[in-house]
């Protein structure tokens, strides 16, 4: 039914999230919204659309970021390492249209 960040970091980011549902509440963390959801990174924005009986119709979920501001996000390539993504696939998935070579 809705969900609230409950707990943000000083630079913004999401640390846990509230999430409402009809047969009560639970709080997660952060980057387990952000995994489920497939954003880059728990530095976002959630803005909501109603319906007219003001129930909430659709999230829209606005990233503010991809880690430090340099275009990639630690945690997320952590994570996709520990899911048995390769360095190559990781620094393509932040940066397109990259080559990798050997500058030696």
């Amino acid at each position: 039914m809705d969900l609230k960040p409950s707990k943000i970091s000083d630079s913004g980011r999401a640390l846990q999230i509230q999430l409402i549902g009809s047969r009560g509440s639970a709080s997660v963390k952060g980057e387990k919204v952000r995994n489920a959801l497939g954003l880059r990174s728990t530095l976002f924005a959630v803005t909501r659309e109603h319906n007219p009986d003001g129930s909430i119709e659709k999230f829209t979920f606005h990233g503010r970021g991809w880690g430090h501001g340099v275009g990639l996000c630690q945690t997320g390539a952590v994570g996709m390492a520990r899911a048995g993504r390769t360095y190559e696939e990781i620094i393509k998935t932040y940066y397109q249209g990259v080559q990798l070579r050997n500058a030696y």
